[in-house]
């Protein structure tokens, strides 16, 4: 569809188009004749423009702009921002080559980013049309973004439509960003390029990108609905009136006091009580309130996802007789500490900074999490770090490889087994993994492996929250929390019907996706100096270090193993190496050829050049590959491999 625009209509059409527009715009601007022929929404549009908003029609530039670091500050607080972006770099690309850009705004009209043709983003600048800038039509009048939200629905504006003069160089289409079941915009896109390039498939495309972000926002939604109603469900035990709702005020969950003491008849809260319990207004927002609302005192503890209040959870502060001693329980087993934290997780490149915002997400809710990465990228470790940095820290972490135990035994082995339940096992039976967790983390790894019996069981477990021992008929409660990872992607074994859908809607409520250590080059000298120290204890020495040509084999080399393959080879060398200087001769042989071939020379004809405009732009980057190779367009390992080709080396310090 985005090439589409590069295929606008005849120009003469355009231009007879834009000559009977011409003439109807001078007409209500000079003597204030009433438009004829022009679409109700910009005839709407006018007369706000003139009559409510004062708009000068002759002003040069967007007049408002926000003030220096309120824009970063502003895109930081817009969630919806935040779900929008990967879908605009995305189709921005598309649109770099077909005169156009693609601007995104929030609810209230200020432009949040602006990417696309570079031609396009400087000639658009001279009219302030840039990000930070406002373009809500009580300021800049008639144009795509302001329109179309203040109209509430998708809207173009061709060349003279525009109630301002300087804007009519350019036509743009803008089509609002709608939440789930709302009726007012909380952002909006827009398409604008050049009037004499106009395509009516701007429109579409515009409208296809925002709802691309609505279905990314109804997903997220879902998720924060769920942490919501799963901070209500801690608490449910109580007799007091208690119940969840979300900061529009719309409640998600409520026990049957709550219903008769406060009345919901709408499913939403009273305006008055809503007011004074929603985070968003309060001075501190992440901090529990006590208010007063009628004849009852409540306790609102805001519920946070991604580090915002997306809630709360109201509680009648009543009398409560003091709790019953415990009776029967067993004397709780210790509890082994988790090796590895999020300190641990080392890393100075971009590529984990996504699956670490998830991941500490994930440590503030107990909600199931999926986490997907090759062998040896470290996903029991962040699985390990979630569970430390979470409220069930003092709990037990149990991990279960589910690849790795034989099939017949696998839901023995998960859900336990009653005395007698089958030959060869304890004679007073035994307790599975999940009762061992039970207050903690169960982390399945490889769980795609599970047989179709065992993923029956494990989806029956995480609807029930009970499990039943193999040879025996009685319920047993069970208080886990999942953590899954697999190597396989799980949507293509749900595709082939390999893995149950439903039990992958249940577990893939977060999810995160480590990338592999080939993505993360810049990250390789750093773990590679860890290792150096962890391997230190093991061999017995001290003051091993690598040298730059150990380093760059082992930048260069695309680690099929990933983190633990880099561990291991650091560890021979650290026992192998004679001296205290490990050399890129010392690791395996595959590694050091990476830097013992000698460069290809370079042609005069060809690679001359090219290395040298190889090299300029290194230097204009600081020697920044990631940046270089981001500018060039080709991946990180591509450009090391051009990198080695001609001989190019970082300048040492």
């Amino acid at each position: 569809m985005a090439h589409g625009l590069s295929s606008p209509r005849p120009h003469s059409l355009l231009v007879k188009r834009r000559k009977v527009i011409d003439r109807a715009w001078l007409a209500y601007i000079e003597d204030g004749v009433e438009p004829v022929g022009l679409s109700a929404e910009i005839v709407r549009s006018w007369r706000r423009a003139r009559e409510s908003f004062g708009v000068d029609p002759t002003i040069r530039r967007a007049l408002r702009s926000l003030p220096e670091g309120d824009l970063e500050e502003r895109r930081r607080r817009d969630p919806v921002f935040r779900l929008a972006e990967p879908v605009l770099e995305e189709f921005a690309q598309r649109l770099g080559s077909v005169h156009h850009v693609l601007a995104y705004f929030d609810a209230a009209g200020w432009m949040l980013s602006l990417q696309g043709n570079p031609g396009v983003v400087e000639g658009v600048s001279d009219i302030n049309f840039a990000p930070g800038a406002c373009w809500a039509e009580e300021s800049a009048g008639t144009n795509g973004p302001g329109t179309a939200i203040r109209e509430g629905r998708p809207v173009e504006v061709f060349a003279s439509e525009h109630f301002v003069a300087a804007w009519q160089t350019w036509s743009c289409a803008g089509a609002p960003v709608f939440r789930p079941g709302e009726s007012t915009p909380v952002g909006l896109v827009d398409i604008t390029g050049p009037w004499e390039i106009y395509s009516p498939q701007a429109l579409l495309l515009a409208k296809a990108i925002a709802r691309n972000v609505e279905a990314r926002l109804a997903q997220a939604h879902a998720v924060r609905d769920e942490v919501i109603r799963f901070a209500f469900r801690s608490g449910r035990g109580s007799s007091e009136p208690l119940l969840a709702v979300d900061t529009e005020g719309r409640i998600l969950a409520a026990n049957p006091a709550a219903a008769a003491r406060i009345g919901l008849p709408s499913g939403r809260l009273p305006t008055d009580l809503r007011d004074i319990v929603d985070p968003l207004r309060a001075a501190s927002p992440q901090a529990d309130r006590v208010v007063e609302w009628r004849d009852l005192r409540l306790l609102s503890q805001p519920v946070l996802h991604d580090g915002c209040p997306v809630g709360s959870v109201l509680r009648a502060l009543v009398p409560a007789a003091a709790p019953a001693p415990p009776r029967g329980r067993a004397v709780p087993r210790p509890v082994a500490p988790v090796r590895w934290s999020f300190d641990k997780i080392l890393s100075e490149c971009g590529a984990l900074e996504a699956p670490l915002e998830v991941a500490r997400v994930a440590s503030r809710n107990a909600l199931p999490v999926v986490i997907s990465g090759e062998s040896g990228t470290g996903k029991e470790l962040f699985a390990q770090a979630i569970h430390g940095a979470s409220a069930r820290a003092a709990g037990p972490f149990v991990a279960v490889n589910c690849g790795s135990i034989p099939a017949p035994l696998l839901e023995a082995e998960l859900f336990g087994y009653e005395a007698g339940a089958f030959t060869g096992g304890r004679k007073d039976g035994n307790a599975g993994k999940f009762e061992e967790a039970s207050g903690g983390t169960l982390f399945l790894d490889e769980v795609s492996e599970l047989s179709p019996q065992g993923q029956t069981a494990l989806l029956r477990v995480l609807q029930e929250r009970e499990i039943v021992r193999l040879g025996g008929s009685t319920p047993r409660r069970v208080d886990v929390r999942i953590v899954a990872a697999t190597n396989r992607e799980l949507r293509p074994e749900v595709a082939a019907r390999r893995f149950r859908q439903d039990l992958y809607y249940r577990l893939d409520v977060l999810s995160l996706a480590i990338p592999p250590l080939r993505q993360r080059v810049e990250d390789v000298p750093l773990l590679a100096q860890a290792f150096l120290e962890q391997a230190e204890a093991e061999v017995g020495r001290t003051g091993l270090r690598l040298s730059d040509e150990a380093v760059a084999a082992l930048q260069g080399f695309t680690w099929p193993g990933n983190v633990r393959q880099l561990q291991n080879v650091v560890l021979r060398a650290a026992a192998m190496a004679p001296g205290n200087e490990i050399l890129a001769s010392h690791l395996p042989a595959e590694i050091a050829r990476i830097v013992n071939s000698p460069p290809r020379p370079a042609r005069p004809d060809g690679d001359g050049p090219e290395r040298q405009a190889l090299g300029a732009r290194l230097e204009r980057h600081a020697w920044n590959v990631a940046r270089a190779a981001e500018e060039l367009g080709v991946s990180r390992m591509t450009l090391y491999r051009r990198m080695q080709r001609f001989g190019l080396e970082r300048p040492r310090p």
